[in-house]
């Protein structure tokens, strides 16, 4: 086993080393100034606040409010989706109806419910005792603590409805109001990600909004639920076919991340589909 572990020194050495040369190679190409800029324009380009500093500062008030750390996009679970969150909670058309498909540990509903304190919040997730549930992000270590520390989140807020159930399950719910914001969050990859985006925009209010996490635009290697480029196909479809406009967001812009392929979609339905 030692020597094994001392075999694989050069091995590990060697791939770091690759990986920093790669980042300034990376930074050379598209430097962060250029990513900043081209990040700005995507505000710009959806109609939302476009200064960034003014939305961090509002959701770092929300945060602290919430006992959570400052905006940090090297913070795993706070990307750029927070910051358009964010932006958005400063416009002057507030959502009536937010959805959440992806509960996880209650932290981005919590968000939300305090950035729109007016807004009814559903949040969706799979039942405690669903396989899929206990087999992702570590929770079979120890679910009962995730679970209990999720639930006592959600329950400080009142404007949060929490539903457990398979998001499949969207497909014949009759019962949902039309949303104003929905938030995609689940599983990524084929064939869920495509019916969550299907069905959300069936229950999608005119000028609603659709945003989904974990846009890859390429990728080397898939899988269904965590990594996968099956959102970025699903929505170029429905851009194709002229149903909807969508405008990506980088989910992160330091250095660390340039390279990647990650991003945050912002759809709209075109007019021509909105009273359909």
């Amino acid at each position: 086993m030692k020597i094994t572990w001392i075999l694989n020194i050069p091995f590990r050495l060697t791939k770091k080393i690759i990986r920093r040369l790669s980042i300034e190679i990376n930074e050379i190409y598209l430097s962060e100034k250029k990513r900043h800029y081209n990040l700005i324009k995507s505000y710009e380009l959806v109609g939302i606040n476009s200064e960034r500093e003014k939305n961090i500062l509002r959701l770092n008030k929300c945060l602290s409010k919430l006992g959570f750390p400052k905006y940090n996009e090297q913070n795993g679970m706070y990307s750029e989706h927070l910051v358009i969150f964010s932006a958005l909670s400063i416009s002057s058309k507030t959502p009536n109806n937010i959805l959440e498909i992806g509960t996880h540990d209650g932290r981005c509903a919590s968000i939300l419910a305090v950035l729109f304190p007016q807004s009814k919040i559903t949040t969706i997730d799979l039942k405690d005792d669903d396989p899929l549930f206990t087999g992702s992000y570590g929770r079979e270590k120890d679910a009962d603590k995730f679970i209990k520390i999720r639930n006592e989140r959600i329950k400080v807020h009142k404007n949060i409805n929490f539903i457990q159930m398979n998001s499949l399950e969207l497909t014949f719910s009759k019962h949902f109001e039309k949303q104003d914001l929905i938030w995609v969050d689940g599983s990524h990859g084929y064939p869920t990600v495509t019916s969550d985006i299907t069905n959300c925009l069936r229950i999608l209010s005119p000028n609603g909004i659709l945003m989904c996490d974990d846009v890859w635009k390429k990728l080397n290697k898939s899988d269904k639920f965590y990594s996968s480029i099956a959102t970025f196909e699903t929505l170029s479809s429905f851009t194709d076919a002229n149903i909807i406009e969508t405008t990506f967001f980088r989910k992160r812009i330091g250095k660390i991340f340039n390279g990647n392929y990650k991003y945050v979609s912002f759809s709209r339905i075109l007019e021509s589909f909105q009273n359909n």
